[in-house]
């Protein structure tokens, strides 16, 4: 009997070199990566922007009631409700995970609105309405990246002229 050698076999890839499917994944996540990257440095400056554009607003006082509306600040609050507000309330429209906010300046006083900006876990537990409100709908409101009281006044004033008729969002 005799040995005969075993067969040549065929060159086959290196398993240490990556396919052409791996190289795809691993561009498309770097894309993805990219992407994601550009996005938040277009928010982080847009977040910067909005700041530095509330700054003169940083001392002012809640307006009287039948004051007319600040169309500056109105315009900042549309920005502010737009990125911080508008995923859980709307101002027409469907309802949403918390209340529609169409007529709340008429509804509830200037001051317990920028207390339910600013502190609504504070509300709820001391104040009759917000607690009913958060009953009524399931979840504790919470401001997405926080809220100052210039975004809060801006927010206000937003609300004011758009329960004026002035335009709103």
């Amino acid at each position: 009997m005799t040995l005969s050698p075993p067969p040549a076999s065929s060159p086959t890839p290196s398993s240490s070199a990556p396919s052409r499917g791996s190289r795809a994944v691993a561009l498309l996540a770097i894309g993805c990566v990219a992407v994601l990257a550009a996005w938040w440095l277009m928010r982080s400056a847009e977040r910067r922007a909005l700041a530095e554009d509330l700054v003169p607003y940083a001392a002012a006082q809640l307006p009287a009631a039948d004051a007319p509306v600040d169309a500056a600040l109105a315009d900042l609050g549309a920005r502010v409700f737009e990125t911080r507000c508008a995923a859980c309330h709307a101002l027409t429209g469907a309802q949403k995970l918390g209340p529609n906010l169409q007529g709340v300046t008429n509804a509830r006083d200037l001051a317990w609105i920028r207390s339910m900006v600013l502190a609504p876990d504070s509300m709820t537990r001391a104040d009759p309405i917000a607690r009913a409100l958060l009953d009524a709908y399931g979840v504790q409101m919470t401001v997405a990246g926080g809220m100052d009281g210039s975004a809060a006044l801006a927010v206000i004033e937003f609300l004011r002229r758009a329960d004026l008729g002035a335009g709103g969002g």
